[in-house]
């Protein structure tokens, strides 16, 4: 355990506030992730790539990073590197299992400027602003975590611990809400530059550590220009993308808009407008919420015949089979792809719930609770299912 001067924790988070206003300086780094949510085990080869360690096992990710217009990013993947690496305004996707890489050149506007840490969010101070720092480091998920501070937190300092070979003070973070199903949070932070090091997730209860992302390695100063350009090898199959003006514009051409923070009070209050995830509440207790929706709850249907799970008949339709690529309601039917699979056995994992507010599915990991109710409404959040629940009937009501 390192020895470092006694701080306490209003410093600490002041300090955590002034260093986030600063450059971070050019560094190249290792970040762990690891991740051990308590889903229900799904198939055998449905966790699709990377992706799959987000839920439960670990990865690793290298990073370089130089500025906000010169950034890195590798992982591993199957029989591979999957590898982004951001030069001015030309961003490069390079996956070496496909031997296949696309070229996106991003607008002016978004690759030029910043060299703020940023929030995780895509915020600008103006027309040249650049992106923040990738998301995947802890201090992206720290600076969202520490602006939700207020009354509904216990804030404390724990013993110092060295993390990547640094001394740091560790803040705790806990909810004075039972209703979440967070225990608690500790943040690592650097004695030197006061920048997160490493951000814990316990579940409430038994629960125990529920995820962790941090740095393993850690060295300050920039990194050889290289790492940032690229070139496809002979060979590989390239693809040149283009991106709307604005991030806004590329949420919604993706179809899944930019959620609504509006308090606690009714979905359909939402000026968002339909079709908008929705934000309720504040804080520990923030849940997720999608309007009802026709469409989802004839994909849920078609998944559920598709798996031919008898034991929720009458939830979301009839049981009977149908064939695949079709919905037995007449709506499009669910696209097969690598998600499928999950899907299928997430639901078949959830047990079907009612009350006054209607009925639906839950499925409650260590840390998430989700609700996907009759008529076709995603509720998600770190919280227990009585939060949903009063969400939805507040909703209905």
């Amino acid at each position: 355990m390192p020895l470092l001067p006694p701080l306490t924790a209003a410093q600490l988070l002041a300090d955590v506030a002034r260093a986030a206003q600063q450059p971070p300086g050019p560094y190249t780094a290792t970040v762990q992730q690891t991740a051990n949510l308590g889903l229900p085990e799904l198939p055998a080869g449905a966790q699709p790539g990377a992706a799959s360690s987000l839920a439960s096992g670990t990865q690793a990710i290298d990073i370089w990073y130089a500025d906000s217009q010169h950034i890195r990013i590798a992982l591993p993947v199957q029989a591979g590197e999957s590898d982004a690496r951001l030069d001015g305004r030309t961003l490069w996707l390079w996956d070496s299992s496909t031997q296949s890489a696309t070229k996106v050149m991003l607008p002016a506007h978004v690759s030029g400027g910043s060299t703020g840490q940023g929030n995780g969010a895509g915020s600008a101070s103006g027309p040249s602003a650049g992106p923040p720092l990738p998301p995947v480091t802890p201090q992206a998920a720290v600076t969202q975590l520490l602006h939700a501070i207020g009354p509904s937190t216990l804030v404390a300092v724990q013993s110092p611990v060295y993390v990547a070979n640094r001394p740091a003070y560790q803040l705790s973070l806990a909810p004075r809400s039972s209703q979440s199903l967070i225990g608690r949070v500790l943040i690592a932070i650097d004695a030197s530059r006061s920048i997160p090091l490493r951000i814990e997730v316990y579940g409430r209860g038994s629960a125990g550590l529920v995820y962790s992302l941090g740095f393993t390695a850690l060295s300050f100063g920039t990194p050889a220009a290289s790492n940032f350009s690229f070139s496809p090898p002979a060979g590989a199959t390239v693809t040149q993308a283009t991106v709307p003006s604005s991030p806004g514009a590329l949420l919604r051409g993706l179809g899944i808009g930019q959620p609504a923070w509006t308090g606690r009070a009714p979905l359909t209050s939402s000026p968002a407008g339909a079709g908008t995830p929705t934000v309720i509440g504040t804080d520990w207790l923030a849940v997720v919420a999608t309007p009802p929706s026709p469409a989802v709850t004839a994909a849920v249907r078609q998944l559920l015949t598709e798996q031919r799970v008898s034991t929720h008949e009458g939830m979301f339709g009839s049981s009977a089979s149908a064939a695949p690529g079709s919905s037995a309601s007449g709506q499009p039917a669910v696209p097969v792809g690598p998600y499928l699979a999950p899907l299928q056995a997430l639901l078949a994992a959830a047990k079907p719930v009612s009350g006054s507010w209607g009925s639906g599915r839950l499925v409650q990991t260590a840390l998430v609770s989700v609700l996907v109710t009759s008529k076709g409404q995603i509720l998600a959040g770190a919280v227990t299912p009585a939060v949903l629940y009063a969400d939805v009937a507040t909703d209905a009501g």
